[in-house]
């Protein structure tokens, strides 16, 4: 094993270390900010930085607030963190060949056409088994709310924030993508098709008229992906 793979897995080991990468994943923070949020000591919030930076999740850089005084030392995720699974797992180049291979063959608009009917399809099922697990009989915003954001999504290591709702919408950003690499790399498929043919899949399962829009795109240079769901009011 590489020593950043051991550095990577001694870091997560640590339920301390997690809830700081839960933090930043959502913004950058200096120590004293950490320190509150997770009710420890600054000295402990400095041991747990350091074995994050040395495994290569986050790096730190300074920030200076005014035109006097020192600069202030904040932390950040890194863009691209180290991918830890065990045994070594290759799900990412397997899924990159795959759709490199299906360009190649079948030319992109019918790739395309594939592609979303994969994501519709996902989606659609991810709402059925839901509903199967949960004996739900009708979807409403809230349990929506609660089953496939607080639940679903926090479990698929999204990092799901709910920043607005009201009686027929809801706001909410995920700070982490599960695809952020391959995004990265081809976000016209990546986003465009399978994310946005995801959500359209979610929605059509839900019924009602619902619609969901994507506000903003990791891949794409932005800090959060935002989405919109709306459900139409009768």
């Amino acid at each position: 094993m590489k020593l950043i793979e051991a550095e990577a897995y001694r870091a997560l080991s640590s339920k301390s270390r997690i809830d700081i990468l839960k933090l930043l994943y959502r913004k950058s923070m200096p120590v004293e900010e950490i320190a509150e949020k997770l009710g420890l000591q600054p000295i402990t919030i400095r041991h747990h930085l350091q074995s994050l930076v040395e495994a290569g999740f986050i790096e730190a850089f300074e920030e200076r607030a005014g035109s006097v005084g020192r600069p202030k030392i904040f932390y950040k995720m890194v863009k691209e963190p180290p991918i830890v699974s065990f045994p070594k797992r290759r799900y990412m180049t397997l899924t990159n060949f795959m759709i490199t291979t299906l360009q190649s063959i079948l030319g992109t608009d019918r790739t395309t056409k594939v592609l979303r009917k994969v994501g519709f399809d996902m989606g659609e099922n991810t709402i059925k088994r839901l509903e199967s697990e949960n004996a739900i009989k009708e979807w409403t915003l809230r349990t929506f709310e609660q089953l496939f954001i607080k639940d679903y999504l926090e479990e698929a290591g999204t990092e799901p924030e709910i920043v607005k709702t009201t009686d027929n919408k809801i706001v909410y950003r995920l700070y982490n993508c599960m695809f952020f690499e391959l995004a990265v790399k081809m976000p016209e498929v990546m986003c465009d098709v399978l994310h946005e043919s995801f959500h359209d899949g979610v929605a059509s399962a839900l019924g009602k008229g619902v619609k969901i829009n994507r506000v903003t795109c990791m891949a794409k240079g932005d800090t959060y992906c935002e989405h919109s769901c709306e459900w139409q009011t009768k």
